[in-house]
């Protein structure tokens, strides 16, 4: 995968995510549906870190002809996409380069979500991705806590704040 590319969905990845053909392994097709054509290769892996071996199934996809770079280097010019920006752009209090902070706690968030609900996380996991305060991330984190506790466990939605707790300072 190219990092400084942008990728997006050819013809034969969004056949895929119509027609369901079972092709390439549901992980991957999870990823798949992630692929927005705004978004670099360093974008993507940093995005979906929080997904076991994404980078393996990031480079199937491509492979395999599901998605693509698209247009020249995002860096020779091309202005960076809104979205993927905007973070960087903005940064959230609490925010920084080590363990802890908003990136931190999303990386842990849609990693929890998807250990908890599989690939039914990803409705879940676009509202952690717009989140740009610490108050909106936690906001959206007591909406995730209460869902876990209704639809998996009491032990596992406590576990998922303690985690909030740890990463993110009250705001």
């Amino acid at each position: 995968m190219k990092e400084n590319f942008i990728y997006a969905r050819t013809e034969k990845g969004a056949a895929e995510i119509a027609q369901r053909s079972q092709a390439i392994p549901a992980r991957a097709r999870s990823l798949l549906m992630m692929i927005d054509g705004k978004a670099t290769g360093a974008q993507l892996l940093d995005k979906l870190a929080a997904f076991p071996n994404s980078a393996e199934f990031l480079q199937l996809l491509e492979d395999g002809g599901y998605i693509a770079p698209v247009g020249g280097p995002a860096a020779a010019g091309a202005p960076a996409p809104a979205a993927a920006a905007a973070p960087a752009a903005r940064p959230a209090a609490g925010a920084d380069a080590g363990g802890s902070g908003i990136g931190a706690a999303k990386r842990f968030m849609t990693r929890s979500l998807h250990e908890i609900f599989g690939p039914d996380a990803d409705s879940l996991t676009g509202k952690v991705d717009k989140a740009q305060t610490v108050a909106e991330l936690r906001e959206v984190a007591l909406k995730h806590r209460d869902l876990i506790a209704s639809m998996a466990s009491r032990s596992k939605s406590d576990a998922y704040w303690r985690g909030i707790e740890e990463l993110l300072p009250e705001g």
